[in-house]
């Protein structure tokens, strides 16, 4: 049997806490119109918008926001957290972007497995729950690789491209997690 990992870090990266440097590198990735359609997001956001937000929730015990850096050379690809931590019911939603230079290559599932490792292993969750567009087929085989499963569809619930699209809603017990050590 493998070692195994650190609790913040995969495969392919590793999850941090947000520093001052990252705000310009993650505002410039998320700004981009096919990032932020994929979760939704209103219009681009500045580097000190995302300064503040962070510095908000920072410290706050239902959220922890986590910055996404490339295992091979420290470059950052976006952010991922959990948030609505319930420490009564033992539960939080997951929440993940990753810039499009990164998409494709595995590390938005790696990300994934290594939020939800330290959720179930650190902090004793036993449910992880995720909303997503129901059209973002890359984050619902990121997530099914993970072994999320779908729990719901909420009809025309986003407005994305001009239209509006399902929303579907997805689930991962302890017991359902399908780690990679």
């Amino acid at each position: 049997m493998a070692a195994p990992f650190p609790p913040f870090e995969g495969r392919l990266g590793r999850l941090r806490a947000h520093e001052p440097a990252d705000f310009a590198p993650l505002a410039a990735l998320f700004s981009d119109p096919e990032v932020l359609e994929g979760i939704t997001a209103p219009m681009p956001e500045s580097a000190a918008e995302h300064q503040r937000w962070i510095e908000r929730i920072r410290g706050s015990e239902h959220e922890i926001r986590l910055v996404i850096d490339r295992l091979e050379d420290r470059r950052t690809m976006g952010a991922c957290g959990l948030h609505d931590i319930d420490p009564a019911t033992r539960r939080a939603e997951l929440g993940i972007w990753l810039g499009r230079p990164y998409w494709d290559a595995g590390y938005g599932t790696d990300a994934v497995r290594t939020l939800c490792r330290y959720g179930f292993r650190f902090l004793n969750l036993q449910r992880i729950g995720l909303d997503l567009v129901a059209t973002n087929e890359r984050a619902r085989r990121a997530y099914e690789k993970v072994g999320f499963t779908p729990e719901g569809t909420r009809r025309r619930f986003e407005f994305v491209g001009g239209a509006h699209v399902d929303s579907l809603m997805m689930g991962l017990l302890v017991e359902e997690f399908i780690d990679d050590v």
